[in-house]
């Protein structure tokens, strides 16, 4: 198809990118995880929930840690599922 090295090495490069932005991208999930990997059996869970190993594979968790005030709606300190459910159904 294409028979100059210079499109090969464009076609080489840009698969290169492609891969390294996926891999990239793939260090962590753009979604929540559920309530009940968080809660581990608990009604109710505090910030310390979320430990930093947590926000590496789930971003969003510290958003969420951060807006944690948006999220408690009944303002007790602490995120039951409704609440949590609530704040990861919104767009951030």
């Amino acid at each position: 198809m294409f028979t100059s090295p210079r499109y090969t090495l464009l076609a080489l490069a840009l698969a290169g990118a492609t891969a390294f932005t996926t891999a990239a991208l793939a260090d962590g999930s753009k979604d929540y995880p559920s309530f009940a990997s968080i809660s581990k059996g608990q009604k109710m869970i505090d910030r310390d929930a979320i430990t930093p190993a947590l926000e590496k594979k789930y971003p969003r968790l510290e958003g969420m840690k951060m807006h944690w005030d948006d999220a408690d709606l009944d303002h007790d300190g602490k995120l039951n599922q409704a609440e949590y459910d609530a704040y990861a159904s919104q767009q951030h």
